[in-house]
């Protein structure tokens, strides 16, 4: 009988140690990730092979050899899980939370935890850069340099001026007022060919726009283009049919081009007869025609007989074509004028 209990001990404890050997717990600190990987696997594939229909031995072999891949990739998580607290697993199956465990996450609140995996978002530079492009400066940021820019011409300082007009042009190009007011810091910098670009911009944006046509036309007649000129400057007293400095222009331009018939009619306009006939004479004059000049400087001195300068400028005319005698009566002349005037002093 002691040696059947001796002999059952001996067989229990065998049975013991065996157990243990195969079933021992591997820890943290030891983690044999090749050995873990291989178990899953193998694990996994007779799992599935058990609940398929059965196959030849080559089939499952292939099925194992062809998934080891990616079970790799996949085994060593699902080991964690039941190391570090996995459990069953039955207790992993998710259950429903009760009333108060769902008020009591709504009321908690949530916050993004940034780490290696979580994608850091950045503004587009890109997208910021022509989003800026896109909007457009303020209305009030381009009349401020604008306005600045008056004032510096007004005062002489066409350079910052240039400075102030290339920044509004900037901000908007479609500016006629301001590529005029550029066109005249050019001009008076002497850079025709800029200036002539600026003015001609202008009255591309604002073609009825009578200062700019203006501008246009004096700037051409000044670089000889007398043709052109005209057409600007007959489209400005178009629409500006008062404006004095615009037929003078005009009439400056006829003149150019050997139309003194279209010029006198342009002096009047720009002043008046008795001041018309002046203008048209000094032109004449200046031009060769003494004869031509002296009829206007006549017709101009019967409008006003009590005016000595028509009566000047007719003395050296008078010389100058061989009329002596009347040279002398128009000298005779201003003298009496100088002296009535003297004497109702």
């Amino acid at each position: 009988m002691a040696k059947r209990i001796f002999a059952s001990t001996l067989i229990s404890i065998a049975l013991l140690l065996v157990f243990a050997q195969h079933h021992s717990v591997a820890t943290a600190g030891v983690f044999d990730w090749p050995v873990l990987v291989t178990g899953e696997a193998v694990a996994d594939l007779t799992a599935a092979d058990s609940n398929s229909d059965r196959t030849t031995k080559d089939e499952a072999k292939t099925k194992k050899d062809g998934n080891g891949f990616v079970r790799v990739i996949s085994a060593p998580f699902r080991a964690l899980g039941r190391l570090f607290g996995g459990g069953k697993k039955n207790e992993q199956q998710a259950r429903r939370i009760s009333n108060k465990e769902a008020e009591k996450f709504e009321t908690n609140p949530l916050t993004r935890i940034q780490d290696a995996t979580t994608p850091l978002v950045t503004p587009d530079s890109n997208a910021s850069a022509s989003s800026a492009a896109s909007t457009p400066p303020s209305i009030a940021e381009f009349q401020r340099h604008l306005n600045k820019a008056r004032e510096l011409l007004v005062a002489g300082d066409v350079n910052n001026a240039i400075n102030e007009l290339t920044t509004a042009t900037a901000i908007n190009q479609k500016s006629a007022e301001a590529n005029n007011l550029l066109g005249v810091a050019y001009e008076s910098k002497g850079w025709r060919d800029s200036a002539l670009r600026s003015f001609e911009m202008a009255v591309t944006l604002d073609e009825d726009n009578a200062d700019h046509l203006n501008n246009l036309g004096f700037l051409l007649y000044k670089n000889g283009d007398y043709e052109r000129a005209t057409k600007f400057l007959k489209r400005a007293a178009k629409t500006a049919k008062n404006n004095p400095r615009i037929w003078n222009n005009l009439g400056l331009v006829y003149c150019e081009r050997e139309k003194f018939d279209d010029a006198y009619r342009s002096f009047v306009q720009a002043a008046g007869e008795y001041a018309g006939r002046l203008n048209i004479a000094t032109q004449l004059q200046q031009r060769g025609h003494a004869k031509d000049a002296i009829q206007h400087l006549e017709k101009a001195q019967a409008l006003r007989p009590n005016s000595p300068e028509p009566l000047a400028r007719l003395v050296s005319l008078y010389e100058m074509i061989g009329r002596p005698t009347d040279a002398e009566n128009a000298r005779r002349a201003i003298v009496a004028l100088k002296t009535f005037a003297d004497a109702n002093k």
